[in-house]
């Protein structure tokens, strides 16, 4: 179960953020651009040309910021970094309902405040984000709700990026807040349907009690009162396959966080603010380059405390995973990577 009805596989003995690179680079191809805007996102051929002008610069002004990063030493490549995903994210909002309001909007939507004294470490530190501006407005796009204002602690965000969470349980001692769940089907008697069933996976140490409420991404799905690790959903037609409505309507997609085999992962996050897989990465890069820009005597403890590694480790892998999460919202098609010697 992807975020997207479709995956597109590509296997490759080479640096995967290299072939990803290359992979966007179709995206600043007008020919290319258009005939996927018109075929994925079903826009007029006119409308298509015109929205492609607006993606193009930012696709290529994300590549050069995301090459100038991998460049930098690393405690510099925050910066560079950020922008590179600014970028990226506004490619979403260009596509989407919200389209129109970006030229009003081109800030960040998200506040660092310089102005207070350094924090104890890393996951004290934190940022206000705001109702308007670049990342409000993607999160508006992705999510389909606006988002209030709101503070929020990065100890509050680092349980939800992507790819680093051993990184993370090395620094904290706690795991991430990303959800494992091995997916099955049982038959509905006597209909002949199926019915999804979803086995909450335990990590080793994990005793909590979780609800219903806490996955967000399960949109039709009731909690086993027996066994409360057991979610099971509606009946759907058994010759249905994944890619089907009625399949994928049991789930919030954009809250899915990767599939491998028969274990989905998703986000066990509140109402109040909903975390796409993008968001947590997006928040990680730019607090960081707000520390680099502003605090360099923090930016330096920072660098000699146990979450060193684990920012050192972003830098790749959430930067990868960024890209790839743009290239399947551009196609709506999950982009697998599959590396081979």
């Amino acid at each position: 179960m992807y975020r997207y009805p479709q995956s597109y596989v590509i296997s490759s003995p080479l640096d995967p953020m290299r072939d990803t690179l290359v992979l966007l680079e179709y995206l600043t191809a007008k020919d290319y651009l258009v005939s996927t805007l018109t075929s994925v996102h079903a826009l007029s051929k006119s409308a298509a040309n015109a929205r492609a002008e607006r993606i193009m610069p930012h696709i290529r002004t994300a590549i050069a910021f995301i090459e100038q990063s991998l460049a930098t030493p690393t405690e510099l490549c925050f910066l560079p970094a950020y922008y590179g995903i600014l970028n990226l994210m506004k490619t979403y909002i260009l596509l989407g309902p919200h389209h129109a309001e970006l030229s009003s909007q081109r800030w960040h939507g998200a506040t660092y405040p310089v102005e207070e004294k350094d924090s104890r470490n890393l996951l004290t530190e934190h940022v206000m984000l705001k109702n308007r501006g670049a990342i409000p407005l993607f999160y508006r796009t992705v999510t389909g709700r606006p988002i209030h204002s709101t503070r929020i602690t990065m100890g509050q965000i680092y349980p939800y990026v992507s790819n680093i969470t051993a990184e993370y349980f090395l620094a904290t001692g706690n795991r991430s807040k990303i959800a494992a769940f091995k997916i099955d089907t049982i038959p509905y008697q006597p209909t002949g349907k199926k019915i999804l069933m979803l086995q909450y996976l335990r990590q080793q140490g994990d005793v909590s009690q979780h609800s219903i409420r806490d996955f967000k991404g399960l949109r039709t799905f009731k909690q086993d009162q027996s066994k409360r690790d057991l979610f099971i959903g509606r009946p759907f037609p058994k010759t249905l396959s994944v890619r089907d409505k009625s399949y994928r309507n049991q789930f919030r997609p954009f809250l899915l966080y990767g599939f491998k085999k028969d274990i989905v992962n998703m986000a066990s996050c509140s109402k109040r603010l909903l975390l796409p897989e993008e968001l947590p990465i997006a928040l990680l890069f730019f607090h960081m380059s707000n520390v680099v820009r502003y605090k360099p005597e923090f930016l330096y403890r920072i660098r000699a405390s146990r979450f060193w590694p684990m920012l050192a480790a972003a830098r790749q892998h959430c930067l990868l995973r960024m890209l790839m999460l743009t290239w399947s919202y551009i196609h709506q098609k999950e982009l697998v990577l599959e590396h081979h010697h």
